[in-house]
């Protein structure tokens, strides 16, 4: 979800002693404000602002938007509408978890793999355009959404999404990746605390009232987490070091992503509550909140008696995962992560795997010992 107007970054810096994260500072440099460009304009238009405004999860942003005004103005979603905003919601989603992993993954693939890789992962983003663009249009035909839903689905198992299984496919880049995690640092397993649906009610009820809990969200007794490894923290993979369950339950996310397409190509079925909620909130108010693939996305509308925005809110996942005193510092603080260019890449890696929706920087510093 970067922003296209100024999308700040992430900075980590961290204080290590003897090969141990004594220290852990997370600050973000984002730009404040930005859901003011949605006040005063009229609630029909705000959806495609908010899709033009980002330009990562562009549909999950101005789907996230699209509920929010439904219920601000008591308007139901139809039917085909639900069914074509699930089908766009899942590609985005898809292909939104491959990106990251292959673009900024932080070891350069030989040559030879990175060749192919390019080619499927573009195959992954035309397949998954043509999805997200009839999702927009609000209506999609079955047939077409068969052939490309096929189409995505094998260019994510190209990449290495397994067909069965919790394995990547041997010799893929997924593979290749998975192995390299084998040696990089290891990293406490604690049970995350996902965000959910059940916390929407505290969210929204929370989200108008606390002028910082878009920037720095927080609720009472628990470290938060949302996204793929929070969504599947059910998950196991009790062999496996901590960064190899958490790109493992990013490529499971896919496997379930793709799986829900097929289902919703073939019987127009969907689990559209594991996809998005909304509601009304008091006054003429409404939220919208959809799983991307970051996590748990929430947007929210109030609307004037003239049918335009009196006011306008939206808190990204990365708030979340990224809070000062959130998931990904609880992860890393303490941790055994060596020195110099190891301590960088184990940090690199997991907040990688943790997927910011800004570029984040890394500041590696050795304590002083008397």
């Amino acid at each position: 979800m970067t922003y296209l107007l100024s999308a700040g970054t992430i900075r980590i810096d961290v204080t290590v002693s003897r090969g141990l994260a004594c220290s852990v500072a997370v600050k973000a440099n984002r730009p404040q404000g930005l859901a003011r460009m949605f006040v005063g304009r009229r609630a029909e238009e705000a959806p495609a602002l908010a899709g033009q405004v980002f330009s990562l999860c562009g549909f999950a942003q101005s789907l996230a938007c699209r509920i929010a005004v439904l219920n601000a103005t008591d308007t139901p979603m139809g039917d085909e509408e639900r069914v074509a905003a699930g089908a766009g919601l899942l590609a985005e989603r898809i292909f939104e978890t491959l990106r990251p992993l292959i673009l900024h993954w932080p070891t350069p693939l030989p040559e030879k793999m990175a060749l192919g890789v390019g080619r499927q992962l573009r195959e992954a983003l035309a397949a998954s355009h043509v999805i997200v663009s009839q999702g927009r249009s609000g209506q999609i035909a079955k047939d077409s959404l068969a052939a490309d839903a096929a189409r995505l689905t094998a260019a994510a198992h190209a990449l290495g999404t397994p067909r069965d299984g919790d394995e990547p496919v041997v010799g893929s880049v997924l593979a290749a990746m998975l192995q390299e995690l084998g040696d990089a640092a290891d990293f406490a397993q604690r049970t995350p605390e996902p965000l959910t649906a059940d916390d929407d009610a505290e969210v929204i009820a929370r989200l108008p009232d606390e002028p910082d809990f878009a920037r720095m969200p927080h609720l009472p007794g628990r470290v938060v987490e949302t996204g793929a490894y929070a969504r599947r923290s059910g998950a196991i993979f009790s062999r496996k070091p901590h960064l190899a369950r958490r790109l493992l339950a990013r490529i499971g996310d896919i496997q379930d992503c793709l799986a829900q397409l097929a289902r919703l190509a073939t019987s127009g079925d969907q689990d559209w509550s594991s996809l998005a909620a909304g509601g009304p909130t008091p006054g003429a108010g409404g939220y919208g909140a959809v799983e991307c693939a970051r996590g748990r996305l929430y947007h929210h509308a109030e609307v004037g008696s003239d049918g335009r925005l009196g006011a306008y809110r939206i808190l990204a996942p990365t708030e979340w995962n990224f809070h000062p005193v959130g998931p990904f510092v609880e992860r890393l603080l303490l941790s055994r992560i060596g020195t110099g260019e190891s301590a960088a890449r184990s940090v690199s890696l997991l907040a990688l795997l943790f997927d910011p929706c800004v570029p984040f920087d890394i500041g590696i510093r050795e304590a002083a010992h008397a």
